[in-house]
């Protein structure tokens, strides 16, 4: 194997500066960043609720699957019976987490029904994008197969799904480049047939 045909980055370009997916991810939040308050939910770890949501946050939990996450304040599996509250958060942030769960359907009925009525969904998932070998990865979305997913339990007229990318950008994010090393208009140019990542608003 030549050194050509090797990515910069194994790590999807985070050991480079922020990679292209998280760009676009910061960029959709930064927009909906008004919906982002109240009683707030992320995984794993406050990466995006604080940042994005600051004082109009009143409360925030971070759900994990296990008790091996000391930030976890639920432990819970989403597909499966568990003891969240119905109707309880105003704005649930889950950004890379639909992909690595095999029932990701139950796991999007659970997230309405704890979703206060008027409260926000916020989703991001990868489109084209390295196959992380210790990453539990298991699928792919694209704009509309989300749309389609969300829409089973969101009224329709409540969804907004957004690709980003273009193809300079999808090869940039195979091979591991950061975001700071495509210029402003190559990120910003979109093109429908390249997403690299799905973001999506859902409102109960």
């Amino acid at each position: 194997m030549t050194i050509g045909v090797r990515p910069l980055s194994a790590h999807w370009g985070w050991d480079r500066g922020l990679p292209v997916h998280r760009y676009y991810l910061e960029e959709f939040l930064r927009t909906f960043a008004a919906d982002i308050r109240g009683r707030c939910l992320e995984f794993d770890i406050d990466l995006y609720a604080s940042r994005f949501g600051g004082a109009g946050v009143s409360r925030l939990d971070v759900l994990h699957l296990d008790e091996s996450n000391p930030r976890a304040t639920i432990v819970a599996d989403l597909t499966k019976p568990n003891d969240i509250a119905s109707d309880v958060f105003d704005c649930i942030i889950c950004t890379h987490v639909l992909h690595v769960i095999y029932e990701f359907e139950r796991a999007v009925n659970e997230l309405h029904r704890i979703l206060k009525p008027g409260g926000t969904l916020l989703v991001g998932v990868p489109s084209v994008s390295m196959d992380g070998p210790d990453a539990g990865e298991l699928w792919r979305f694209v704009p509309k197969g989300l749309r389609m997913v969300l829409s089973t339990v969101f009224d329709r007229d409540k969804v907004l799904v957004r690709g980003y990318g273009n193809s300079l950008v999808a090869a940039a994010e195979l091979r591991g480049v950061a975001s700071h090393e495509l210029t402003r208009a190559e990120l910003n140019a979109q093109d429908p047939r390249f997403p690299v990542e799905v973001c999506a608003r859902a409102v109960k």
